[in-house]
């Protein structure tokens, strides 16, 4: 069954390209790992979408439907994406209603501080990217930026200034400054904070100094100013666990304190530990046989808080493999080299064993959070050079020794079993790169763990064949798939005819709408950037997103 080289292209059109850039970060069928927080993935022409749906009357509203869509969908799994492009629909000179509309999502999309200053970064930086520069200050952006402060309660106000003072270059008080709230019709609580964000808590209590009502307010605020510079660890230590003050509220002298982190721990999330294990480790926090090792390793072999923290495994395994050999883990060369002049002369402990045990149960548990999808799944898996040939010195013999790609291997089992604990009909398969359509099944059990799987793949892996020969063994068999998974170490432009055996299948087993997703582990670049190809998805690398993408795609929500 032979099938011609050649790329099917989609009709791609500006609703398309929007709804792919709120799940992806690009208007095109590429998904990058690890390329968030890169300040290029966010200027305007990277969403040129926005101006076309809002120049016409029909489609001028769909960008915040489709916001509110993805944002209730709760699987986009980072919020920079939906907050830029809120910012564009608020920006953009085409549309009167839509940018309305956009300020009015303010208040619902961007709830936490840190959501609602990046807006603000973003709807500052899409002002000055435009073909004539404006401030982006006009009685719309005022009206919905005073309606963020005005519409909380006062506590929880004072909260949000307390906790986040300023992110991304903008503090409350410049916000404050440009939005002209007026203040002196509010309720004497709100114009407490209002006057703490302007002057500081010291003219504050003057100002208010035989205001009774105000007293838990201002009691709160000197609190936190009073813990913000305390430099007692044991005080602090005790305040954390009797306040619920966090990590963002503590003085940075004390960020080499054991006894505030072990007091962190004990109030922090899963999700929270993660995020920071690896700065705990790179201060020399996690000594063995420390308090904070040991409540650590408590905390990640607890299974009640894993199932309830809701993690997926690969939140866990990409934590796992950076604490394990960071310069290992596959990420752009930029940031790999940034990482290295930042820490370049810091000695750095040995990770400690116990952890990454805890880690790696912590991997096990988690995936009983994988929630089933209802649909049939194919995943291939292929590495090139996996198992390469060698000559050996002392004989003739030929060897078979492994090489250093490990990262293909892993990343399809954490989707493979992933997807076997959750759902039913599920096919893992290797093909060689011999003629024919033959397949090389790959059994996993339920009951496996990771390392049981990971034993078993790399017995089966083979080198990369045609990638769209799963597609074709399928038709020809006719088995019935929704989503065929390439998982792959490289993929080469001359080889890929998956386009067209993606056609033949849908038309031959009657079933238009199967997709098809490559995983390039081994690579963060690809041929297909700017190409969209009706129903397939390349992602370039890894990192603890890819999973929910790739559920996300086969769910079609984008």
């Amino acid at each position: 069954m032979a099938v011609e080289p050649g790329l099917s292209a989609d009709d791609d059109n500006p609703k398309k390209k929007f709804v792919r850039y709120l799940f992806i970060g690009k208007e095109y069928s590429v998904y990058y790992a690890g390329t968030w927080s890169h300040r290029n993935h966010f200027t305007v022409d990277k969403i040129s979408s926005v101006k076309e749906l809002a120049a016409n009357k029909e489609t001028e509203l769909y960008p915040i439907e489709q916001i509110k869509i993805a944002f209730n969908s709760k699987l986009i799994q980072r919020p920079e994406t939906l907050i830029f492009a809120l910012a564009a629909c608020a920006r953009q000179q085409k549309s009167e209603k839509l940018r309305q509309s956009a300020y009015q999502l303010i208040n619902e999309l961007c709830k936490d501080t840190k959501d609602f200053l990046l807006f603000i970064s973003y709807a500052s930086e899409l002002s000055k990217q435009q073909s004539i520069p404006r401030n982006g200050f006009g009685h719309g952006w005022r009206n919905a930026i005073n309606k963020w402060y005005t519409s909380k309660n006062a506590l929880n106000l004072a909260e949000c200034v307390t906790k986040y003072k300023s992110r991304h270059g903008w503090t409350h008080k410049d916000i404050i400054k440009l939005s002209h709230p007026i203040i002196r019709t509010l309720e004497p609580e709100l114009q407490v904070v209002f006057n703490y964000i302007m002057h500081g808590l010291s003219k504050t209590k003057k100002t208010f100094i035989n205001e009774t009502k105000i007293k838990d307010i201002i009691d709160y605020i000197e609190e936190v100013e009073d813990f913000r510079q305390c430099e007692d660890s044991i005080r602090v230590a005790g305040l954390i666990r009797t306040s619920q003050l966090t990590l963002d509220h503590v003085n940075s002298k004390l960020m080499k304190s054991s006894d505030v982190w072990e007091a962190l721990i004990d109030t922090m999330t899963i999700s929270s530990i993660l995020e920071n294990l690896q700065k705990m480790h790179n201060l020399g926090i996690l000594l063995p046989e420390s308090q904070v090792t040991e409540k650590l390793i408590c905390a990640l072999t607890s299974k009640d808080r894993i199932v309830k923290s809701k993690l997926q495994p690969s939140n866990f395994f990409m934590t796992l493999k950076n604490y394990e050999d960071p310069d290992r883990v596959p990420i752009c060369l930029k940031r790999r080299i940034a990482r290295k002049h930042k820490l370049r002369n810091r000695m750095l402990p040995c990770p400690d064993r116990r952890i990454i045990e805890a880690l790696y149960s912590a991997l096990n548990t988690s995936f009983t959070n994988v929630e089933p999808t209802g649909l049939r799944y194919l995943i291939t898996v292929s590495i090139d050079n996996w198992k390469k040939k060698i000559n050996s010195e002392s004989t003739q013999n030929v060897q078979l020794t492994d090489i250093n790609k490990p990262w293909v291997i892993e990343a399809a089992c954490i989707i493979a079993l992933s997807l076997i604990r959750a759902d039913d009909k599920i096919t893992i398969s290797s093909f060689t790169t011999s003629d024919g359509l033959n397949a090389r099944p790959i059994i996993i059990e339920k009951n496996l763990n990771f390392h049981e799987a990971i034993d078993i793949m790399k017995s089966r892996s083979t080198t990369p064949p045609n990638l769209g020969k799963p597609i074709l063994w399928a038709a020809h068999h006719r088995r019935k798939y929704d989503v065929f998974i390439n998982v792959i170490d490289k993929m080469r432009e001359k080889f890929d005819y998956t386009s067209r055996a993606m056609d033949l299948y849908k038309k031959k087993m009657n079933l238009p709408n199967t997709r098809l997703v490559n995983w390039v582990v081994g690579s963060t670049t690809s041929f297909m950037e700017e190409k969209c190809i009706n129903d397939v998805l390349t992602i370039c690398g890894f990192d603890m997103h890819v999973p929910r993408v790739i559920e996300a795609f086969a769910k079609r929500q984008f």
